[in-house]
C-alpha cells in the first residue's frame, strides 16, 4: 500500500499546491493559462518527439491496445448518449458533453504522469500517443457533431467535419505525433541537439501539468443539479475502466502491461478542457463541477487500479 502512495501521493500533492498557490495569492491565477499552453503546445509535443522518433514503429503504434481502447471508449460515450437522452431526457449538447466527458480522460495531465511513475516516461509516452489518437480524431469530433446537431444549429454534417479537420492540423500534440511517428517509420537518424533540447523540455512536462490542474482548479464551484453532476464525474471514473477491461476482455490478445495501462489511463479524472467547451455551450458551471468532482475522486480511482494491478502481476 505504501508503494502506491509514493506514485499517487507526489501528484496530487502538486495539484495540490497548485491549488494553494492561487487561493494563497502566490500566483497570479491568470498565469495558468500560459503555463497551460507551454504544457500542451511544446513540453507534451517534445515529449511525445523524444520518446516515439527515436523507436521502432511497431512499439509505437500497438493495433490491439488502440483497438481495445477505442472499444471501450467508444462503449462509455454510447452510455452517456443514452443516459442523456433516454434517461434525463435533455438535449443534444448535454448528451454530447456527458457522453464525452464519460470518455475522455486527463490523459496528457494526470494520466501520463502517473502511468510514467509505473513504467517509465518513454513508454508512458508511447501510450499516450495512441490515447491522444483515440481521444481527438473519435471522442472529440463526435462531441462536436452531436452538439452541433440540434434545432438551433444551422451547420451541416460536412461543415462541422470540415471545422474539426482544420482544427487538428493546428493541434501540437496532432503535429508531434505525425513529425515523430515519421521519424519512427523512417528510421530517420534524430539530430543530437534536437534530441537534447526535447530531453530537456520534456522534464517540464508532468509537474507543470499537475501544477496547472491544481490553479485551474481555484474558482471553479460545485452549481447545478448536483445529482446528474455527480453520476457523470464519479462515472466516468467507474464506468470508462470499466468498459475498458470489458472491451479487453472481448477482445483477448492484449500484453499485460497494455492492459493495465489502459485501466490506469482510464481511471484518470475527466480532462479539464470540457470546462472551455461547456463555456463555448453555455454549459460552464455544469462542466466545471464535473472536472472538480472527478479529479478529486480519481486519487481513490486511481490507486484502486494500481493496488489491483500490484496485487494480480505486480509492477
Amino acid at each position: 500500500m505504501l508503494d502506491i502512495l509514493n506514485i499517487t501521493a507526489p501528484i496530487f500533492i502538486i495539484i495540490a499546491l497548485g491549488y494553494l498557490s492561487v487561493r494563497l495569492k502566490a500566483i497570479n491565477p491568470k498565469h495558468a493559462k500560459g503555463m497551460g499552453s507551454l504544457v500542451l503546445n511544446i513540453a507534451l509535443p517534445a515529449l511525445m518527439f523524444n520518446a516515439i522518433a527515436g523507436t521502432p514503429f511497431q512499439q509505437v503504434i500497438i493495433p490491439h491496445y488502440l483497438f481495445t481502447y477505442g472499444l471501450g471508449s467508444i462503449m462509455a460515450f454510447i452510455v452517456g448518449i443514452v443516459l442523456t437522452k433516454a434517461i434525463w431526457r435533455q438535449d443534444n449538447i448535454s448528451a454530447a458533453l456527458n457522453s464525452t466527458a464519460l470518455s475522455f480522460s486527463n490523459s496528457a495531465f494526470i494520466g501520463y504522469a502517473v502511468v510514467s511513475m509505473v513504467i517509465g516516461s518513454s513508454k508512458a509516452a508511447a501510450y499516450l500517443s495512441m490515447g491522444v489518437i483515440i481521444e481527438n480524431l473519435l471522442i472529440l469530433p463526435l462531441l462536436f457533431i452531436i452538439a452541433e446537431m440540434n434545432p438551433n444549429s444551422n451547420k451541416s454534417v460536412a461543415s462541422i467535419l470540415f471545422g474539426i479537420g482544420k482544427n487538428l492540423t493546428r493541434n501540437p500534440l496532432i503535429i508531434a505525433l505525425v513529425v515523430s511517428v515519421t521519424f519512427s517509420i523512417s528510421s530517420i537518424p534524430i539530430p543530437q541537439v534536437a534530441a537534447q533540447t526535447a530531453k530537456i523540455l520534456t522534464g517540464a512536462a508532468a509537474p507543470v501539468a499537475l501544477f496547472v490542474i491544481g490553479m485551474s482548479l481555484y474558482g471553479l464551484e460545485l452549481k447545478g443539479d448536483l445529482a446528474k453532476i455527480t453520476t457523470i464525474g464519479l462515472g466516468k471514473l467507474l464506468l470508462h475502466p470499466l468498459l475498458i477491461l470489458l472491451a479487453f476482455t472481448l477482445v483477448p490478445g492484449a500484453t499485460i502491461q497494455g492492459k493495465y495501462v489502459a485501466l490506469l489511463f482510464a481511471s484518470a479524472p475527466v480532462f479539464s478542457t470540457i470546462a472551455i467547451i461547456g463555456q463555448h455551450y453555455g454549459l460552464v458551471q455544469r462542466m466545471s463541477a464535473v472536472v472538480i468532482i472527478s479529479t478529486i475522486g480519481s486519487f481513490f480511482s486511481m490507486s484502486a487500479v494500481l493496488i489491483y494491478w500490484q496485487m494480480t502481476v505486480g509492477f
